[in-house]
């Protein structure tokens, strides 16, 4: 498949002309701190004017610091609103036929983008940075940047997102992606490898570049992996206004006896239809070293899910041969056959093993496997607290789902590791034993030099062996030691990390804006709106907000189009092909490296050509978009009706007769008196937009999506009129009145 700039005018299945013609990033760790830029490029291949949606995925612990937009000629900056008043700026400047780009929190992980009125032909790009901390795990480090959303199981509308925030996957979907990265300070000298990618590394006199090979796509996420790190605890301070931040970044030492503990664990395996192919694969490789590290006087349980529970082993049983065999004779034989993901039912399952015995939560931890491809992570978390065992999750695949994965173990004191189809798996899972093993962490406290304003929350999982970020804020310069403790539960020695406050000052502006976002989980509604406003920052209250506005006679005339940009699917996802090895290079030579030819990309084959099977596979009822859920509203059919009016092949075509209308399944008292009103002398088109208009707040409250309220809400105006006859015809459609027939 040709990957260049001409897929941007590639037809999807649905025969529309793509919209997104790539995606570009270049990024700088500098010490523990990770930021990227990353540039995504629109182009209008159409007539006519339209919207351009595009739901993409950012790193769990990422936050979003800049958004800035190119499109006319004009560069112009984003700002951060409350959201209410970002939504209506964006749908005024629709009105007006100005053009307005709005980004937006979309759930855990993932943003939207609002591309509105990009004019027939017209090309713009979105360049937005975002800032991450990475952690020292064991001596390594992993740098992983997300790129594409894999088809989910469940109702993402239970889940928070809005109709238009909703991604869906296209096979016919082709985007380009480069990325280039540089490395500099200590990180440099580690070995660096990437699982996901073939990528080129040189060294520099800053430190080491990397680049990816030509023909990479937006169909599985980067991961870099740099080795063979000295464990270290490091300190950065930067001015924040009349004020200071510090960022503590502990290491501390793995305690003695971390190998000495017996686990009492239960495994969870994933063997829904969206782990088969790749991901099933790593998944059994991951199975079978696990039982490989139990030890005799281990006990662990083991459990299969999907639409179903299939406890292979029921019982928190002894690690000794004959249990293991049986265990590893049933993961060789296992496939992702289960159907869909019921994640809760199976966490609600497992949390209950040995309840008869009264052992249910008898210090038992569960490790689950899985890809996380599902909706409503709020669901999931409140079970795993209700249930007091902590969660250790080991997230398989190309695109597994970060944000979810990561707070069911945060939010349970577990822990996350993840592990793409090419990279291993075994250091992953003898990273995730010594965690299992080590003495869980009784007390923890920090000392720092002088008092500080503020702190930020200790995450519930600590773990030596792997970094543990702080943030504090001061009145004054800080200088001096700042020190974690950890107390292990029944051992005598504390582990102790320390590190001396620099008295260099860092760049402020980036530091001060994440110390900021690392206060909002700890903060109130009302502090967590003015810190987000004050400090420019993306959150659930939050939107960045820019507006083109257009000379006259450049405006649009009409309301845009709707153009949601597709995912591509996810290399491996379901079966869909398969990933083949990587070719990773490593810093440990760094003799210079001529440029890739350009037929290189990602080492991928398929086990088998897509076919309209596979294109069936992903329409299916538990992958594809839900319909609006209207249940329970006596406007369902009617509501549902004009969703397709807005957003099917005749965007936009709401209905202007009377004879149009009675397809929508109007009640017959309910036409009666329409037809009632134009026989009284009024216009029938007149009688047809009041009616639609009176429905506004009954889209509304039903969750419609924003090409159907846009569309009511455009009919006000040429009922202003006859506001009479609006108010008249509104009292048909008050709450009791039998609208539609079901």
């Amino acid at each position: 498949m040709n990957m260049g700039h001409e897929a941007a005018i590639l037809r999807s299945v649905t025969g529309e002309q793509m919209t997104l013609a790539g995606v570009d990033a270049a990024g700088t760790v500098n010490g523990l701190l990770f930021e990227l830029a990353v540039t995504q490029r629109y182009r209008n291949p159409s007539a006519s004017n339209i919207e351009a949606v595009y739901t993409f995925p950012l790193p769990a612990a990422a936050v979003l610091l800049d958004l800035d937009v190119t499109i006319g000629g004009r560069h112009l900056s984003g700002v951060v609103v409350e959201r209410k008043a970002a939504e209506a700026q964006y749908e005024e400047a629709l009105e007006k036929g100005d053009t307005a780009i709005m980004l937006e929190r979309a759930g855990n992980g993932l943003c939207t983008v609002n591309l509105g009125n990009l004019m027939a032909g017209e090309e713009a790009t979105i360049r937005y940075r975002y800032g991450q901390l990475l952690r020292f795990q064991h001596g390594s480090i992993r740098l992983a940047v997300p790129t594409v959303i894999a088809p989910r199981y469940g109702d993402p509308a239970a889940a928070g997102l809005a109709p238009h925030q909703v991604p869906g996957t296209d096979l016919a979907a082709a985007y380009p992606f480069a990325l280039s990265l540089t490395l500099s300070g200590a990180i440099a000298a580690g070995t660096i490898a990437s699982p996901s990618h073939p990528i080129a590394t040189a060294r520099t006199a800053d430190g080491v570049t990397v680049t990816l090979a030509s023909g990479a796509a937006l169909d599985r996420d980067f991961v870099l992996s740099i080795a063979g790190l000295p464990a270290q605890s490091v300190a950065t301070v930067a001015q924040d206004g009349d004020g200071y931040v510090a960022l503590a970044s502990f290491c501390a030492d793995v305690p003695a006896s971390a190998a000495a503990l017996p686990l009492r664990l239960k495994i969870l395996l994933d063997c829904s239809g969206s782990m088969n192919g790749d991901s099933i694969e790593a998944a059994r490789r991951a199975l079978h070293l696990v039982f490989a590290d139990l030890a005799s006087a281990d006990r662990f349980s083991f459990t299969r899910f999907g639409s179903t529970v299939v406890h292979e082993i029921d019982t928190l049983v002894a690690a000794d041969p004959p249990a293991l065999s049986k265990a590893a004779g049933r993961a060789a034989a296992m496939r992702a056959d289960l159907g869909g993901t019921e994640m809760q039912g199976a966490l609600q399952s497992v949390f209950a093993l040995g309840a008869a015995d009264g052992n249910a939560e008898g210090g038992a931890d569960l490790l689950l496997i899985t890809d996380g491809e599902v909706w409503g992570v709020d669901a999931l978390v409140a079970e795993a607290q209700r249930a007091r065992q902590r969660v250790f999750v080991v997230g398989i695949g190309n695109a597994p789902a970060e944000g979810l994965l990561h707070a069911l173990a945060e939010a349970t004191g577990g822990a996350c590791e993840f592990v793409a189809p090419n990279e291993d798996a075994e250091a992953a899972i003898l990273r995730m034993f010594a965690r299992l093993r080590a003495p869980r962490i009784a007390r923890a406290g920090i000392d720092w030099p002088q008092s500080p304003a503020w702190v930020s929350p200790l995450p519930r999982g600590l773990f030596g062996g792997e970094t543990v970020h702080v943030w504090a804020g001061f009145d004054a310069l800080p200088a001096g030691d700042v020190t974690l403790r950890l107390v292990p539960a029944d051992a005598d020695a504390t582990l102790r990390a320390s590190t001396a406050l620099p008295s260099p000052i860092a760049d402020g502006a980036t530091f001060a804006r994440m110390a900021a976002a690392a206060r909002l989980p700890a903060a109130d509604a009302e502090a967590q709106l003015a810190l987000a406003l004050r400090y420019s920052l993306l959150t659930d209250r939050t939107n960045f907000i820019v507006i083109h506005a257009r000379a006259d006679g450049e405006r649009a005339e009409a309301l845009p189009e709707l153009r949601k940009v597709a995912q591509m699917l996810a290399a491996g996802w379901g079966g869909v092909g398969s990933v083949g090895p990587q070719s990773v290079m490593s810093c440990m030579a760094m003799a210079p490296m001529p440029a890739p030819k350009a037929s290189a990309g990602p080492s991928r084959k398929r086990s088998r050509p897509i076919s309209t099977a596979d294109m069936g596979f992903l329409r299916a009822a538990e992958m594809a978009p839900p319909a609006p859920h209207y249940a329970g509203n006596a406007y369902r059919t009617l509501l549902e009706e004009l969703e397709r009016c807005c957003t099917g092949p005749r965007r936009g075509t709401l209905p202007s007769t009377l004879a149009e209308l009675s397809r929508l399944g109007i009640a017959g008292d309910v036409f009666d008196a329409l037809v009632q009103r134009v026989g009284e002398g009024h216009a029938e088109a007149d009688v047809v937009a009041a009616f639609l208009a009176a429905l506004l707040p009954h889209a509304t409250a039903a969750g419609a999506s924003r090409q159907v309220l846009r569309a009511l809400r455009n009919l006000f105006k040429p009922t202003e009129r006859c506001a009479a006859l609006r108010r008249d015809i509104a009292t048909l459609v008050a709450p009791a009145a039998p609208l539609v027939v079901d």
